[in-house]
């Protein structure tokens, strides 16, 4: 391995030595209500889904989020936000969801794009530097057939550099010129320093969909809806914005109580919706942390449940979490345990957000509609995984399938955290199990937007179809043809997405 995985790359907080600590669940239901419209400023609304990686933009912290949701557990159709006089969006006139228009959602002159000439190096740096998971690599200013840098291809970079891809792999780069592949990998191996235009076609994308500021929501969620991560919003041909799953979640999320239709869902368990999926991909926790990035690469996923040989869940590894071995020093990670990366990633988290970070990544089939979208919100994920507790106490004392109502607190505790230090079940503090239970199903962003997708009669829209044809084609992963949307719903209607 080189002596620096990213030369100059910028230096990251690293972990820290203090154990991590169980916090009182009760945090959590304070996350289970969508935060009422009082404390909700329109311009900030507009801000939060704008254009990714505005210099303007913060994160919101848990704390913060606190603070939104604090007193605000009455019910949906309790709160007198909720009236037909105030279910307003912007401008003063009422609408549902799938009526707002691309155009709302996107802040003027806060577009982040990157050259495709410039170095790996310097793209990640701009993920780093203004808190991004994508960013859009142009040819050209104004670019409007551009392709993505995500994290999914920094893992793929580093998988390079270690000489990890599979060498039919390699042969199925799609760059031009083709003579200039060999020479590249020799120098990314060597940790000299590439272009991103290469390295964005390591892996396999679905093409980047593109839709007009006047395209509604209801067109979004048709798409994203079926696994496409994010779509370009373009103005007059050139791009404008970007909207990803992530961003239309905590949208839809933080002004649930602007739209009276979504709260039949939001009192929904899981079970009761019949959404996510029980073909679970997970790692052991005595694995080695470079097997689990291989296996993203290889299956295409963006994350991984660690479990224990008794497929209790311990945890879980991003790609994103790829950021925290980007320099040789931490390269010794790579070859320790998962479990051990696991410890790593909650220091490093407490680290960098303060003690009000913590993971709370799993949920029951019992758990709520609106408490799955309060968790992937406040921890910015794209799945939690589904956990069968080992005990009734764990479990919601609502009836099986259907989920308590909003202003409910009837959960009983659950592990928020675990310690490398400790025995998977032990009793913490409060007298909790730290064994989050066993590990039977995940649920994603792409299952929450596609059961919106369904629900406006979009029936066509599965959770799968996006995947199957990343892994069906070689051929996306370097066209830089943005796709319409009439060239998307033809794919769809192809009998080989089923």
């Amino acid at each position: 391995m080189p002596n620096s995985f990213f030369p100059g790359s910028p230096t990251l907080r690293t972990p820290g030595s203090p154990t991590i600590q169980t916090r009182q669940s009760s945090i959590v239901e304070m996350l289970s209500s969508p935060p009422p419209i009082e404390h909700l400023e329109l311009s900030s609304v507009d801000n939060s889904l704008s254009s990714p990686g505005s210099p303007g933009s913060q994160s919101i912290t848990l704390g913060q989020q606190l603070q939104h949701h604090s007193g605000s557990h009455s019910s949906l159709s309790r709160n007198p936000s909720m009236s037909s006089s105030n279910s307003t969006y912007l401008g003063g006139t009422a609408v549902e969801w799938q009526h707002i228009q691309l155009g709302e959602l996107v802040e003027q002159n806060k577009l982040i794009t990157i050259n495709s000439k410039i170095s790996v190096e310097k793209a990640f740096e701009t993920l780093v530097r203004n808190n991004l998971t994508s960013v859009p690599v142009e040819e050209y200013e104004h670019d409007p057939n551009c392709l993505t840098f995500d994290y999914t291809d920094l893992n793929s970079y580093l998988l390079l550099v270690l000489n990890k891809l599979k060498p039919e792999s390699l042969l199925q780069i799609n760059y031009e010129p083709k003579e200039e592949i060999p020479e590249l990998i020799k120098r990314a191996q060597r940790g000299d320093q590439v272009p991103v235009s290469f390295v964005i076609r390591l892996t396999n994308k679905n093409p980047f969909i593109k839709l007009r500021e006047q395209d509604t929501l209801s067109t979004v969620v048709e798409i994203l809806g079926t696994g496409v991560h994010r779509i370009a919003i373009t103005r007059d041909s050139q791009l404008t914005g970007i909207l990803s799953q992530r961003r239309l979640v905590k949208f839809l999320w933080e002004n649930a109580r602007r739209f009276p239709s979504m709260e039949p869902l939001l009192n929904s368990s899981i079970q009761a919706l019949n959404i996510g999926s029980s073909n679970v991909i997970s790692i052991y926790g005595d694995q080695l942390l470079i097997e689990a990035l291989v296996k993203m690469h290889d299956l295409m996923i963006s994350s991984l449940a660690v479990v224990d040989r008794n497929n209790q869940l311990l945890g879980n590894i991003s790609v994103t979490d790829v950021k925290l071995v980007s320099k040789s020093s931490k390269s010794d990670l790579l070859y320790k345990s998962c479990l051990h990366f696991i410890s790593v990633i909650l220091n490093s988290r407490g680290l960098e957000n303060g003690k009000d970070s913590f993971p709370i990544f799993h949920v029951t089939t019992s758990s709520s509609l609106a408490r799955t979208m309060a968790k992937l919100v406040a921890t910015q994920s794209h799945r939690l995984w589904i956990v069968k507790p080992d005990t009734q106490s764990s479990i919601s004392s609502a009836s099986s399938g259907q989920a308590p109502p909003l202003e409910s607190k009837s959960m009983s505790p659950s592990p928020s955290s675990i310690s490398i230090h400790q025995q998977p079940s032990p009793v913490s503090e409060f007298g909790e199990s730290r064994s989050m239970g066993r590990l039977v199903g995940v649920l994603s962003l792409t299952d929450i937007l596609s059961l919106f997708a369904k629900t406006l009669g979009k029936e066509h829209v599965e959770p799968s179809i996006a995947r199957k044809q990343r892994r069906r084609s070689s051929s996306s992963a370097s066209s830089r043809t943005t796709s319409s949307l009439e060239m998307f719903r033809k794919s769809v209607s192809d009998p080989a997405d089923r």
